[in-house]
């Protein structure tokens, strides 16, 4: 099942150079993700019923192009695949018919009451209708990132309300803006992002109220983590 939805870009979506943000992009990931549940008859109230939840581990994103304020686009996913405990969703965000930006998430099953993960039945497989084909080619079930940034600075965030989500959990998409704040803060307000892959290792819980970002240069790539004050919560690279 493909799942498409019109969108337009909005002054709230967008950074100081009018191009949609990072995290502007992740949260329309987002809505539409809800949207294919919702249409299957899995929305968050009836997840919430069956006490588990879908929790994001991992996510990368490829921008070709930069959406601006005023553009429309069509936000297009779909699942491309689902076996054990992990579930497979691709994204395509397309603007005047062409590919702006494409990506690749893996989720997991998590039981709210133990926090613990969940082989996915099969009447949940069946009914997000996988497809077989990929947004991209990015090898996200093995992807990892070994290293960890050695970086001497920390950038200290300061964690708001408005970053928690209705499981009390900051929002993914507040990851994803505290790492652009930050990067930003590392290398220069004018950076744009290639290509960014993240791994949610940690959740962040309502008592948490900083969080520092670590970064550090392998070739190509600029290492990042973010981090409370004991572990590390999520980490991966940016090619800018």
């Amino acid at each position: 099942m493909i799942v498409e939805l019109e969108k337009v870009v909005n002054y709230k979506d967008i950074g100081f150079d009018f191009k949609l943000r990072l995290d502007s992009i992740v949260s329309f990931f987002q809505e539409i993700a809800i949207h294919h549940s919702d249409m299957v008859g899995y929305d968050t109230e009836t997840l919430k019923s069956m006490g588990v939840a879908w929790v994001l581990n991992k996510l990368y994103v490829d921008v070709t192009e930069y959406p601006i304020l005023s553009d429309k686009i069509t936000v297009t996913t779909w699942s491309s695949g689902i076996s054990g405990v992990k579930a497979f969703r691709e994204f395509i965000i397309r603007r005047g018919g062409i590919e702006a930006v494409r990506a690749v998430s893996m989720w997991t099953l998590l039981d709210i009451t133990s926090k613990r993960i969940k082989r996915i039945p099969s009447y949940l497989s069946e009914a997000y209708e996988t497809e077989s084909f990929q947004a991209t080619s990015f090898p996200i079930a093995s992807y990892k990132v070994d290293k960890n940034p050695e970086g001497e600075e920390d950038l200290l965030q300061t964690v708001r309300f408005s970053d928690f989500d209705t499981n009390m959990h900051m929002n993914n998409t507040a990851y994803v803006n505290i790492l652009d704040t930050a990067l930003r803060k590392y290398i220069g307000r004018n950076v744009e992002v290639n290509d960014f892959f993240i791994n949610f290792q940690k959740e962040v819980g309502f008592d948490v109220e900083k969080l520092t970002v670590k970064f550090s240069s392998q070739d190509t790539d600029v290492l990042y983590s973010i981090n409370d004050a004991e572990y590390i919560c999520s980490k991966g690279f940016v090619r800018v």
